[in-house]
């Protein structure tokens, strides 16, 4: 299957940065942007991990000022230091100000709790569900 099948088909692939620890091709929006810009197809456009965004020293905002489209945001919690995927205020980011930044910026895509490690082996349920009623409890 070609960009150009999923063109003509309406089709859209999300391109994602990954952490450093994961990949070492794409893992900060100036890669992202760098990569679209090189494929040069209506169907490939970015979306947002935020661990990645945040070991990258990055915000939405960059995002947002780089990119015309965005289509999924991974909402996330992480450490700072590794690749954690952790359950919303298990970690140190601001997710809120992530959700703000997206409001502001009209976002209208998809966003996915992406929440994994061995921490939540056991139990991940409560995982997620904590982190749901995070987000019930979030008011913009």
């Amino acid at each position: 299957m070609t960009v150009h099948i999923l063109f003509k088909e309406g089709l859209k692939l999300a391109l994602e940065p990954l952490t450093r620890f994961e990949s070492n091709l794409i893992t900060n929006f100036k890669g992202l942007k760098k990569m679209i810009e090189k494929i040069q197809s209506p169907s490939l456009i970015g979306m947002i991990d935020a661990v990645a965004m945040q070991l990258a020293d990055e915000t939405p905002d960059d995002y947002f000022s780089m990119l015309p489209e965005l289509s999924h945001f991974h909402l996330i919690d992480g450490d700072g230091q590794s690749d954690a995927h952790l359950s919303l205020d298990d970690g140190v980011q601001d997710w809120r100000e992530h959700l703000k930044s997206l409001h502001s910026h009209g976002y209208e895509g998809i966003c996915t709790l992406e929440i994994m490690g061995s921490a939540y082996y056991q139990d991940p349920q409560t995982a997620l569900m904590n982190s749901l009623i995070k987000l019930k409890e979030f008011r913009i």
